[in-house]
This record gives structure tokens, sequence and C-alpha cells, in this order.
């Protein structure tokens, strides 16, 4: 049980990490905006969602860290870890690799481990 806890715990540690950094980068987005001239639905749909990718990220830390001490935690940090890797995909999709790929992917692989060792302990 302490390997399952270490690798979430780890993985909430990340996330929040990436969530904070993330977080971060929202007063240039915000001046790359204005720079551009983006209009006026498009550029709050860009602030809002670059603010709720970041929250998502603090959210699923959480819920993964609070669930690491639940008797069938295990599949709740699995959970968390398929929205990552759904994140993940859309990334790719859309953005190609970069940092944030890697930061989110190092995530779901550690909830991966962390849930899939949860689940296998007997409750």
């Amino acid at each position: 049980m302490k390997s399952a806890r270490l690798f979430t715990t780890l993985g909430c540690i990340e996330l929040f990490g990436s969530a904070l950094l993330h977080a971060s980068g929202y007063m240039r987005i915000v001046h790359r905006i204005q720079s551009a001239a983006i209009p006026s639905p498009l550029d709050a749909i860009l602030k809002a969602s670059w603010l709720t990718m970041s929250v998502q990220f603090i959210a699923l830390a959480v819920i993964a860290f609070l669930s690491g001490d639940a008797v069938r935690g295990g599949r709740i940090v699995l959970l968390c870890a398929a929205f990552l890797a759904l994140n993940v995909l859309v990334f790719l999709y859309f953005l190609g690799p970069f940092v944030g790929v890697y930061l989110i992917s190092i995530a779901t692989v550690l909830f991966l481990m962390g849930g899939w060792l949860q689940s296998r302990q007997p409750a």
C-alpha cells in the first residue's frame, strides 16, 4: 500500500506543479490576446479555457490524493488517470508534442501505477 500511495502522491505533486506552471502563463496569454486583436467572444473563451485547465489539474490532484486512503480509491485514481490521458490525447492532436504533454503524461503514468497498485490490494 505504501508504494501505491507514493506513486499517487508523486503524481499529485507533479500535477499540482503543472497546474501552477500553467496558471502562471495566464498573463502572457492575455497580453498575446490583446496584441493579436482576437474578436470578443473568442478572447473570453480562450481566457476561460486557460484557467479552467489549471483548475481541472488541481481538482484531479486533490481528488486523487484524497482517494489514496479510501478502500476502493484505486479505481478513482485510475479514473483520474483516464481523464489525464484524454487531455494528453487532445493536446497531442491539436498542439502536437510540447512540454505540457510530457508533464501531464508523467502524472498520468504515476496515477496509473498508483491506482493499479492500490486496486490490487485486498480490501
